[in-house]
């Protein structure tokens, strides 16, 4: 692969460090991703510049790994294809594209979700909260085995004023949460870059770890891109990966290449 080039190397270092600091301050009670992992735009704890900050952050060792060796594998290349300032620009574009397509997925969601919210609120039934926790409760209902008991306990007892509150508020809290939920990674940015490189590094082979087989990179990195789209029309509601921003940086990277067409720079391999 070429020489590690002077963009990456300061994102890898930033994107590092940042995450050295989460851990260190979360040992002191600080969460950095209060404060800066992205929400949704209409979320009570959403602030413009989790736009770029969530970029920074990461959820976990293996996270942070997975971007970070993509950067390094594929960001060398197309940094000395096109320059630094372009690269730059093509790793906060395809980010910040993401993040938009991210958010605005999520306030459909949200949208949709607020109404069964009100709808349970306008008929506090057994069957209206049985299906929200079905449904956007999924996540809690699957893992608690206490709440699982109260929906059958509510059932039980539909016009019970406590069972009535009880679930009202447990609605409102699920609906808060999910308003709030906190995204953060690189991994919009790095989709821009795979995108950029399959278009730009198209027959170049590339091993994969499994199986060890040569591959064309425009073959796989838009398998990659199949993938994604598989895994939203799957809707796992126990998926917590943000495919929507991955495509929407996969989309950018697409965009930013074709407007830039193609360099007349000398390239070599190695």
């Amino acid at each position: 692969m070429s020489k590690l080039t002077p963009v990456v190397k300061v994102l890898l270092i930033l994107n590092i460090v940042i995450f050295a600091l989460q851990y260190i301050l979360q040992n002191y009670g600080i969460d950095l991703s209060e404060m800066f992992a992205l929400r949704y735009f209409g979320a009570e704890t959403f602030a413009p510049y989790q736009l770029v900050t969530h970029m920074f952050l990461h959820a976990g060792l293996w996270h942070i790994l997975g971007n970070m060796y993509a950067l390094y594998i594929f960001g060398p290349p197309l940094e000395t294809y096109f320059d630094s300032k372009k690269f730059l620009a093509l790793y906060m574009i395809a980010g910040l594209g993401a993040a938009v397509l991210h958010v605005g997925v999520s306030a459909w969601e949200v949208q949709n979700m607020q109404i069964q919210v009100e709808e349970f609120k306008a008929h506090p039934t057994p069957a209206e909260f049985t299906s929200f926790m079905k449904g956007e409760g999924f996540y809690a209902y699957d893992r608690s085995t206490e709440i699982r008991n109260f929906v059958n306990d509510f059932e039980e007892n539909p016009t019970n004023q406590s069972y009535i509150s009880n679930a009202t508020s447990l609605v409102d809290n699920i609906a808060y949460a999910k308003r709030n939920i906190q995204t953060v990674g690189a991994s919009g940015a790095v989709f821009g870059i795979l995108a950029a490189f399959g278009i730009v590094f198209a027959n170049i082979k590339l091993v994969l770890l499994f199986p060890p087989i040569p591959i064309k990179a425009k073959y796989l990195v838009f398998g990659y891109a199949l993938y994604e789209i598989y895994a939203i029309y799957q809707a796992n509601p126990t998926d917590n990966v943000a495919h929507f921003a991955h495509i929407g940086g996969f989309i950018f990277g697409i965009i930013l290449v074709k407007l830039w067409g193609k360099s007349d720079k000398p390239m070599r391999w190695n």
